[in-house]
């Protein structure tokens, strides 16, 4: 846990300083590295999965050792993700999930995304935003999501 939050730390902090990263802008950036494309598609992947209620994405992409820090304190971990999922597979989903202004850094084998990510509910269309960042680290040659951290969107700070 110390090593993951570490690796946020680190990965927060070195970015301005060492300008080694490159964020997207909004999905489009046409001089985006192989491994920021891979990154946005795992993100795409995993909002569609979120949508379509698709259990293999989040066996594939979450780690082992992932952790969920949710707007309410600690998520579930992925062995009780992927067993919700599996329940709900073949459900539709009560709510739309789609992200905005996503960046993307890539830092050697550890990867951050940081975006808004909105949920419009179906039945009544209200929405929630949460600020979301993901890291992400290589492992064997596959990106991993290692942590997940959302926050309430406060509106009044725009």
């Amino acid at each position: 846990m110390r090593l993951v939050l570490y690796l946020l730390s680190l990965a927060l902090l070195a970015t301005p300083v060492l300008g080694q990263s490159t964020p997207t802008q909004e999905f489009a950036n046409p001089v985006a590295t192989p491994d920021q494309k891979t990154i946005q598609q795992i993100e795409d992947d995993l909002l569609n999965a979120e949508r379509t209620i698709n259990p293999s994405v989040f066996e594939k992409v979450l780690a082992d050792d992932y952790v969920n820090l949710t707007p309410h304190g600690m998520g579930p971990g992925k062995a009780h993700i992927v067993a919700d999922v599996r329940r709900d597979d073949g459900k539709l989903s009560p709510y739309t999930a789609e992200a905005e202004n996503m960046h993307i850094f890539i830092l050697g084998d550890t990867a951050v995304t940081a975006f808004t990510k909105i949920y419009t509910a179906k039945e009544n269309g209200n929405v929630a935003r949460e600020d979301t960042t993901h890291i992400f680290q290589k492992d064997h040659g596959a990106w991993k999501l290692k942590l997940s951290r959302a926050t309430q969107h406060s509106p009044e700070l725009e």
